[in-house]
C-alpha cells in the first residue's frame, strides 16, 4: 500500500472520528433536553435587595415552579451573630412563602448551626428553630437579644475566657436552649423588614393566575389571602371556592362556603358538587352545607346525591336531609328512591328508623316501595315479638 493511500486512509479514519464525536454530543446534548423537558427545573430572579437594622445585605430571589409560576422567596443569609464577646457568622439558606411567611432553612454543611459552647445543632434543635421561625407573635419581637440572658445566674464555658448568663426560664420557650442569640438573630432576620417587602413584592405581581395557585396551594395563608382578594360572584372562581370546602386549611373551608355565591346553591351545576362533598368533610361543616340547602329547590341529580349521602350523616342531620328531600318530593327520582329504601337494610336503626318515616309518609306516591316497607315492618312486627 502506497503512502498515498495511507495518507488518504488515515484522513478518512480522522474524519469518520470526528463525525463520530460530533453524532456523540449531539446524541448526549438531545438526551439533556429531553430530560429538561421531561424534568424542567425551576428558576429564580432577583425580586428585591435589603439591610436589615444591623446592616446585613439580603439579597432575596423569587422562585418560579416549571410552569413559570411564582411559589416562594429564597435568600442566603449571613449574619454576624455576637454573644458574650465571642462573635461569628450564621449561615442559612432561608425560605419565605409569598406572603412573607418563613417555610424552611437548610444549614451549610461545612458552617453548621452551633449552641452554646459551639455544639452543633441536634435534629430536635432544627425542628424547635424552625418553629420558633414560624411564629409571627413571638416574644422576641419585643426584646433585645441580651435581655433575653440573666447575667445573675453564670455557666462556664470551655470555649470563651470567662462565663456565659443563662436564659430567663420566662423566655426559655421563645429560643432554642444554648442558642439563645442565634435564635434572636434569626427571628429578626426572618419576620422583619423582609417579611413586608415580601408582600409588597407579590402584590406588584398579583394577577388571576396567580390567585388561582393561591387557591389551589396547601398553604393556609395563601388560600385565606387569595379569598379576600377574588371576586365571589366571579364564577371562574366557584369551582376553587368549593373545593376549599373539603381541601382548605384550618377555617379556610368556613370563609369558602361563606363567599360561594347564593346563585350558586340553586344553581343545577354546582349543586351535586357541593352535595358531594358530605361524605368528605367533618361534622361541623356537613351542618353548614345542609343549613344552606334547607329551603332550596333541588335537582333531580341533585337529590340523587343527597340520598346517596344519607349514611354519612347522623340522626338530627338526617331530619334535615329528609326536609330537603320532602320539599322537593315531586323531582325525586327511581335512583333516589332506591338510595333511600337501601337505608332500611342498615345496621344503624336510627338511619333506618329515618329513611322508613320518610318512606311511610310518601307510600302512596312511591307504589315501588311498599314491598320493601311492607318486608320492614313484617321485620319490626318479628323483632318486637321475641
Amino acid at each position: 500500500m502506497s503512502k498515498a493511500q495511507i495518507s488518504i486512509g488515515l484522513k478518512r479514519f480522522v474524519k469518520f472520528l470526528h463525525s463520530f464525536k460530533l453524532l456523540v454530543l449531539f446524541i448526549i446534548l438531545w438526551l439533556f433536553m429531553s430530560l429538561e423537558l421531561q424534568n424542567p427545573t425551576p428558576g429564580k430572579e432577583r425580586a428585591f435587595v435589603i439591610y436589615t437594622k444591623d446592616s446585613v445585605q439580603l439579597e432575596v430571589d423569587l422562585i418560579f415552579n416549571s410552569s413559570n409560576e411564582p411559589i416562594q422567596y429564597y435568600c442566603y443569609v449571613v449574619t454576624p451573630v455576637c454573644e458574650e464577646g465571642v462573635c461569628y457568622n450564621l449561615l442559612a439558606e432561608v425560605y419565605w412563602d409569598l406572603l412573607g411567611n418563613f417555610v424552611d432553612y437548610t444549614e451549610v454543611p461545612l458552617d453548621p448551626f452551633t449552641k452554646f459552647d459551639h455544639i452543633k445543632f441536634t435534629a430536635d434543635d432544627h425542628v424547635i428553630m424552625k418553629e420558633i421561625l414560624k411564629d409571627k407573635t413571638s416574644l422576641l419581637a419585643n426584646y433585645k437579644a441580651e435581655d433575653l440572658v440573666d447575667h445573675s445566674i453564670q455557666i462556664k464555658s470551655d470555649v470563651i475566657d470567662g462565663v456565659a448568663g443563662a436564659t430567663y426560664k420566662s423566655l426559655s420557650g421563645a429560643v432554642v436552649r444554648g442558642a439563645v442569640y442565634s435564635s434572636h438573630t434569626l427571628w429578626h432576620i426572618v419576620n422583619g423588614d423582609v417579611a413586608d417587602k415580601i408582600v409588597a413584592h407579590t402584590e406588584s405581581l398579583m394577577n388571576e393566575e396567580l390567585l388561582v395557585s393561591m387557591l389551589n396551594s396547601d398553604n393556609y395563608h395563601l388560600q385565606f389571602y387569595a379569598l379576600n382578594k377574588i371576586a365571589s360572584e366571579d364564577e371562574k372562581f366557584t369551582p376553587y371556592l368549593i373545593g376549599l370546602i373539603s381541601k382548605g386549611s384550618s377555617y379556610v373551608p368556613y370563609f369558602a362556603i361563606e363567599k360561594i355565591p347564593d346563585w350558586a346553591w340553586s344553581s343545577v351545576k354546582y349543586q351535586s358538587q357541593i352535595i358531594s362533598l358530605l361524605k368528605k368533610v367533618e361534622f361541623k361543616m356537613q351542618n353548614e352545607i345542609l343549613n344552606r340547602l334547607v329551603d332550596r329547590d333541588l335537582e333531580g341529580e341533585s337529590l340523587t346525591v343527597l340520598a346517596s349521602n344519607l349514611g354519612s350523616l347522623d340522626k338530627s342531620q338526617l331530619k334535615k336531609a329528609f326536609k330537603i328531600l320532602d320539599r322537593n318530593k315531586d323531582k325525586l327520582t327511581s335512583l333516589s328512591i332506591k338510595e333511600i329504601l337501601l337505608l332500611l337494610d342498615s345496621e344503624d336503626k336510627e338511619i333506618s328508623k329515618e329513611a322508613y318515616q320518610f318512606l311511610n309518609t310518601h307510600e302512596h306516591q312511591f307504589r315501588p316501595v311498599s314491598k320493601k316497607l311492607n318486608d320492614y315492618r313484617k321485620t319490626l312486627m318479628s323483632n318486637y315479638n321475641n
